[in-house]
């Protein structure tokens, strides 16, 4: 109906507008973007690993912003690119940064486990983030009960833990936060 076109319409128009005013990632000397590489043999700028049950809905929503704010930014994330899961450690290899999603049952997932050992013996760069809204365990019963102690250290030693939130404007500081550790690593 008429109706339905004008309100998809609508709609559209008002997603052009919020999305042409995020901001993008500028480097701080220059006011330029920053040129992202990969190396020949990388594939993705940044993996998100997560357990389903509890990070899935918040990753698809860090890449998709994230991809905003770092124009050309290559991000894998499961739903859009994993062909095989059989492959988890191949694309693991092809990801220059690996980001985990810190949540309840994380590390009791058995794939979960198979990126965050292959990211440590890679010895890829990792950034660490959790749900700062919806944890349902402490950062420190997470460590505790459910990080193998062998990946204890090679995954939380030295590091801080980005806290994510679902309010937009905190997104934000989260985003800006993780794309800095990108470029680090980069």
């Amino acid at each position: 109906s008429v109706g339905a076109v004008v309100l998809a319409g609508v709609m559209a128009v008002h997603q052009l507008a919020v999305s042409a005013r995020m901001p993008i990632i500028r480097l701080a000397a220059t006011q330029a973007t920053p040129e992202l590489s990969l190396r020949k043999e990388h594939e993705w700028h940044l993996f998100l690993s997560h357990v389903w049950g509890t990070g899935q809905d918040q990753c698809a929503t860090i890449k998709r912003q994230l991809t905003l704010l770092l124009p050309g930014v290559s991000i894998f994330l499961d739903v859009d690119d994993l062909k095989d899961i059989g492959a988890l450690e191949t694309y693991v290899e092809q990801t220059m940064v690996i980001m985990i999603f810190v949540s309840k049952g994380y590390f009791k997932s058995k794939n979960c486990l198979r990126e965050a050992r292959c990211a440590v013996a890679e010895r890829k760069p990792l950034s660490l983030m959790r749900d700062g809204d919806k944890a349902q365990l402490s950062l420190e019963a997470i460590k505790r009960d459910e990080c193998p102690a062998e990946l204890r250290d090679a995954v939380f030693e030295g590091r801080q833990v980005i806290d994510w939130h679902r309010v937009h404007d905190f997104q934000l500081v989260s985003l800006k936060l993780l794309g800095e550790e990108l470029l680090r690593a980069l």
